[in-house]
């Protein structure tokens, strides 16, 4: 048949119902077996009419082409069942009696289709000619159309052809000029670079878009690798790729290799590159092309945003101010520049207010970081906390001056600012910096202070984008610096607080040594104290308000306010706490009748749910409600002391003797929850033993949960622990028995304080069905164990102990506030202590005077005899005649002149003032004028009188 051309297979097969352009499908038997919906537009055969018949039926007959003045198609004979065989009423005839017919009435079609698909499989076009062939319509008459031809995407015995037909006036096939246009432009107008390569890697045609990419001509090129024409433009990788997609046929797309073009030589650009095989219609290898277009400007822009991201991820990391000038300097060296440094504002270092707008004059400026590329000399000249100077015409000056960034593109050593710039002149023009940048660092317009930005190596100067990313990365450092100096000033104001609210130097008793010490981290609700009681006595105090800020250290001052004043009534510890749980309970504003006697019931009823934040201690910060407390007061008399605890930690004991352990104090609830009465423990302590009370911080865990250093290793010679010890690291299970009470079990150092009979204990690691519970418990038991291994080592002074057992306990850097209080006990011996008892008789008041004489005179302390003398006369005579006996005088000398008098009575004396005319009443009120204090302690069989006077 004539057709108009023949086209090879190509990807561009889908393509072929576009610009007016039908596709027919014809099998190896002439069988039509694909109609397109524009073939039915242009014949108006529908597909079910045309598939499964002989494809030469389209063709028109001798007759009907001479009809219209045309020649016959060659091979095509007039046929009577050709005429109109697709008209209406026509019924089709099987294919397989169309495909004889085709192969014996029509042998010259299907030879002319043999003889086309050689041409087509050579390649060749040599048989095809431009003619239009007419074709029949359903309507009955005839269309000019040109034909092309080209080979099936089918292999093999079922391999067949598809026909693309057009109007006449269509112009010639789609798939012949149109591809020779497209391959003429691709190589001579395209923007895109196209490089081919033979079998061998060798470069066979390069268009001028990739000529002028790679900077060599194309006659230089051809025959040559890539790694021989072009080595500097990732030439490995490039015949890396090569080679993989010619052994794979699958290609690759969007490799980027670098490069340094001719037309810009100082910069390095980025090419996108996609590799393909090509192959001819059989399959053979030809060789592989590679599109490359320049992606510079976008590789700049996703490394710039990259750069963003990961700035934004790794500023501001922690609240230290050196420590984030460092991360800005991280980030941007060396891929954004080869060295850089950070100068911030004194006031910055030092948490102080900033005023908004410039900088004043006189401002200080301190070096917070640098970094360089090189490894060969210090990054700065500078050293970090330096003074930093700037000479007058600096651009860093300018810059801090308008508050803007400012860009220096070219740095020529003889400037005026580098020539007079003594320190970071010669090392400009050492390094040979060629560009720089300074950027203010400026949040809500405060200025903090500055980052200059130095370029010197092959990166080339900065460029106005870079700066757009410099401010970026300044404004986000900026903004960190300022929390930072923002949380600086509120934990200066925490600290100054807190050292208001807490005692500078702790009151000297001789019934106690001590040494103090606080570790502050922000939170400001921790505290221990020393508070001196009548009778000699001295409170040993311990508490912690949860939360953090200085609402959290103001609470804290007012519960030691509290706990002062409470002190003066000379309560038992476990009274002083149930009216420390009564005032919290007020101050908080309790909720009912029930809240204010403190939540303790009394009808019988349970107690309501505890919810899991109130009873993990979690109240807002700055409210008292959750707060612990550990009260101990010590008798040096007695030697003796008793001890009560609103969720606090048990104290520490040390005897001389070596051993540790954790003295059993019952815990209660934290003030303000609901929870059980307070009671108290008492316990003897010899002479020399050393108490150690803390805050919950001490035992803080250290990050990552390792161990504390020491923790766990036996305690020099000399120092011998419970014999379950904790010289191996395991729990602290059991301490030592009380030296008064042998007969007891031994007491447990748990949190709760109680006393436990000794049992199996499991072992120490968690199993799945472990609680948190267990696991708290564990963990607490744990850390006490630390504590008496740390203790069972410390030396002989108060001083060093409460030292070393800081650096043995709390981490470098602590999350939580600690305080710890070390006390050694001492004993008041009866040198210092007198005691008569005296009977109810008012005859015995003049023996009582006497009595206070003659010890006063012993003590050598005869200027406080007249004084003594009518204080006790006073007391006895009040007791004898208001009270009931037993009748007791005591003098006590310590730092003070007590003088004391108990009798078997509860009642509470009371000071009146007596008018002129009154015969009495003035007893109290000469024992208050005579003492610098007096009052009334209650005992569990009476009350106690007494009145202290100053003594040298």
């Amino acid at each position: 048949m004539g057709t108009s051309g023949v086209t090879q297979r190509s990807d561009g097969r889908g393509r072929a119902g576009t610009w007016g352009w039908a596709k027919v499908k014809v099998n190896g038997r002439g069988v039509v077996t694909g109609w397109s919906s524009a073939a039915q537009q242009l014949l108006g055969y529908p597909a079910d009419r045309v598939l499964g018949r002989a494809a030469v039926e389209l063709l028109a007959g001798p007759q009907e082409t001479a009809a219209h003045g045309a020649a016959p198609p060659p091979g095509v004979s007039e046929s009577p069942t050709a005429a109109g065989s697709f008209g209406p009423g026509h019924r089709p005839e099987p294919a397989s009696a169309a495909g004889a017919r085709a192969r014996e009435g029509d042998g010259a079609a299907s030879a002319a289709g043999a003889g086309a698909r050689e041409d087509a499989a050579s390649g060749s076009a040599s048989g095809l000619d431009a003619d239009a062939v007419l074709l029949r319509h359903r309507d009955g008459g005839l269309v000019a159309c040109r034909m092309g031809i080209r080979a099936g995407a089918a292999e093999g015995p079922d391999a067949g052809w598809e026909v693309l037909l057009g109007p006449a006036t269509a112009g010639p096939a789609p798939e012949t000029e149109l591809d020779k246009a497209l391959l003429e432009a691709l190589f001579s107008r395209s923007p895109l670079g196209l490089f081919v390569v033979d079998p061998e890697l060798r470069l066979i045609r390069i268009n001028p878009a990739a000529e002028g990419m790679q900077g060599l001509a194309v006659e230089e090129a051809l025959g040559k690798r890539p790694g021989e024409a072009w080595p500097e433009f990732s030439a490995d990788l490039a015949e890396q790729v090569m080679g993989q997609v010619l052994r794979t046929g699958r290609p690759v797309i969007g490799w980027e290799k670098h490069g340094r073009p001719p037309g810009d030589p100082d910069h390095e650009h980025v090419y996108s590159t996609s590799s393909f095989r090509l192959e001819d219609a059989g399959g053979r290898v030809l060789g592989v092309a590679d599109a490359a277009i320049d992606v510079t400007e976008r590789h700049r822009a996703q490394e710039r945003l990259k750069l963003l991201a990961e700035g934004g991820a790794r500023i501001g990391t922690s609240l230290e101010v050196m420590r984030t000038a460092q991360e800005l300097a991280e980030v941007a060296v060396p891929r954004f520049a080869d060295s850089m440094a950070v100068e911030v504002l004194e006031e910055v270092l030092a948490g102080e207010e900033l005023f908004p707008g410039p900088v004043r004059p006189g401002a200080v400026l301190r070096r917070a970081a640098s970094l360089a590329s090189s490894p060969a000399q210090p990054a700065g000249v500078y050293a970090d906390g330096e003074v930093s100077t700037y000479p007058p015409a600096a651009p860093s000056v300018d810059a801090l001056n308008d508050l803007r960034p400012r860009l220096v593109d070219s740095v020529e050593a003889d400037s005026a600012w580098v020539l007079r710039d003594p320190v970071r002149g010669p090392r400009i023009i050492e390094d040979k910096i060629h560009s720089l940048m300074v950027v203010p660092l400026v949040a809500q317009d405060r200025v903090l202070g500055i980052a200059t930005f130095y370029r010197w190596g092959a990166q080339g100067p900065f460029r106005d984008d870079d700066l757009t990313l410099a401010t970026e990365l300044a404004g986000r450092t900026a903004v960190c610096l300022d929390n930072t100096r923002r949380y600086l000033r509120e934990i200066n104001s925490l600290m100054a607080l807190q050292r208001s609210l807490l005692p500078g130097e702790l009151p000297h008793h001789h019934g106690v040594e001590v040494a103090h010490k606080y570790v502050h981290a922000g939170a400001g609700g921790d505290w221990v104290d020393v508070v001196p009681l009548s009778g000699a006595r001295v409170a040993l105090v311990a508490g912690s308000v949860p939360g953090r800020g200085v609402a959290t250290a103001a609470a804290m001052g007012r519960l030691r306010a509290a706990v002062h004043t409470l002190s003066d009534l000379d309560l038992d510890p476990e009274e002083l706490l149930a009216r420390m749980d009564d005032l919290v309970r007020r101050l908080d504003g309790g909720d009912g009748p029930e809240e204010a006697l403190g939540a303790r019931r009394t009808d019988g009823s349970p107690e309501p749910a505890i919810p899991a934040a109130l009873s993990a201690g979690a109240p807002a910060t700055g409210e008292e409600s959750g707060c612990t407390c550990l009260y101990l007061i010590y008798d040096p008399i007695s030697q003796r002391c008793s001890a009560a605890s609103a969720g606090h930690p048990a104290p520490a004991v040390a005897h001389p003797d070596g051993t540790v352990r954790i003295l059993d104090v019952p815990a209660g609830a934290p003030l303000g929850r609901p929870g059980a009465p307070f009671r108290r423990t008492e316990a003897e302590l010899p002479e020399n033993a050393m108490l150690v009370l803390y805050t919950p911080g001490l035992l803080q865990a250290r990050p990552g949960g390792a161990p504390e250093p020491g923790a766990g290793t036996p305690g020099p010679p000399g120092r011998r622990q419970d014999e379950r010890g904790h010289g191996d690291g395991g729990p602290a299970r059991a301490t030592t028995r009380r030296a008064d009470d042998e007969d007891r079990p031994d007491e447990r150092a748990s949190g709760s304080g109680t006393s436990a009979p000794e049992r199996e204990e499991p072992d120490s690691t968690d199993g799945p069905g472990a609680t948190a519970g267990e696991a708290a418990g564990k963990a607490a038991e744990a850390a006490r164990a630390r504590l008496l291994g740390a203790l069972a080592r410390a030396p002989g002074s108060v001083r060093e102990t409460c030292r070393m057992l800081l650096e043995a306990l709390v981490p470098a850097h602590p999350r939580e506030d600690a305080a710890l209080l070390v006390a050694r006990t001492h004993a008041l011996g009866p040198g210092r202590v007198a005691c008569w008892d005296l009977p109810s008789d008012p005859a015995v008041v003049s023996t009582a005077r006497s009595l206070v004489t003659r010890q006063l005179s012993s003590w050598a302390l005869d200027e406080a005899a007249f004084a003594t003398e009518l204080i006790a006369s006073e007391l006895v005579t009040n007791a004898i005649r208001y009270a009931r006996a037993p009748v007791r005088l005591r003098l006590i000398r310590d730092h003070v002149l007590t003088c004391e008098v108990s009798d078997g009575s509860s009642t509470s004396p009371r000071l009146r003032h007596a008018r002129t005319t009154d015969e009495g009443g003035r007893g109290l009120l000469l024992v208050a004028q005579c003492s610098e204090r007096w009052g009334t302690r209650y005992t569990e069989d009476g009350k106690t009188i007494w009145a202290e006077q100053t003594v040298t």
